[in-house]
């Protein structure tokens, strides 16, 4: 009998649920999320602002712990995991805002992952200028500063350093929000690729829409709920 292969995700939300507290109030950012994600796919979370996506994400992240039920890394908790190193080897997040280092070098940018994680400079180095290259930056960029090159150089830079870091999760917040609309696509495009060429999940929390028709699976947030999103299907 042929063995039968099942493939484990990679991230799991378990029932978790987030709730903010503080004198004053109490409110149920996210609530009994439950969903199952995947290497090797490209995963968009829309919603709108206050629905929950961007607590979701820093769950997601390792940034907090669940209220309630559990985020699963390969089969372990993060509540039992140790979460600096969590952050470190495991998931990493790309910003809107990019948060390049503006007085380091976009290449001392990409290395700086790399040297936490105990590389040499020089091996740091090796490593960065491959990733600079992997997003399709010209070797021209590794002596500039941030303030140097555009919005969209400087995302590649982001996304770059993210995959420096070595962690086979991309956590994306909003990463064309201070493009504009061919940059953006581009960068969905890249997204894309490192999930389907490199085996990456790529987890893309967005207002935007564009995303709809690229994604593997769009789920939305509201009030606190993540579901699948159903796309209508075009008429005949």
């Amino acid at each position: 009998m042929d063995q039968i292969s099942f493939t484990e995700p990679i991230l799991k939300l378990d029932n978790v649920s987030y709730q903010y507290s503080n004198k004053y109030q109490s409110v149920d950012a996210v609530k009994e999320v439950n969903a199952e994600f995947y290497e090797g796919k490209m995963v968009a979370i829309i919603g709108k602002s206050g629905s929950g996506k961007s607590t979701l994400l820093s769950l997601m992240a390792g940034l907090t712990l669940p209220t309630d039920g559990q985020v699963i890394y390969r089969g372990t908790p993060t509540d039992e995991v140790n979460l600096d190193a969590y952050r470190r080897q495991n998931v990493t997040v790309v910003y809107q805002s990019f948060n390049l280092f503006p007085l380091m070098t976009c290449l001392e940018n990409v290395c700086f992952p790399l040297e936490l994680l105990g590389k040499s400079p020089k091996e740091a180095a090796v490593i960065a200028r491959e990733k600079i290259a992997r997003v399709n930056l010209p070797d021209s960029v590794h002596k500039r500063f941030p303030n140097m090159i555009s919005g969209g150089e400087k995302q590649r830079v982001a996304i770059a350093r993210a995959l420096a870091s070595g962690a086979k999760v991309i956590l994306a917040d909003e990463p064309t929000g201070n493009l504009d609309v061919t940059n953006g696509e581009n960068i969905i495009d890249l997204l894309w690729h490192l999930a389907h060429d490199d085996n990456y999940l790529v987890i893309v929390v967005t207002h935007d829409l564009g995303i709809l028709g690229v994604a593997d699976e769009v789920m939305q947030m509201s009030d606190g709920y993540l579901m699948p999103m159903v796309l209508e299907a075009a008429p005949n």
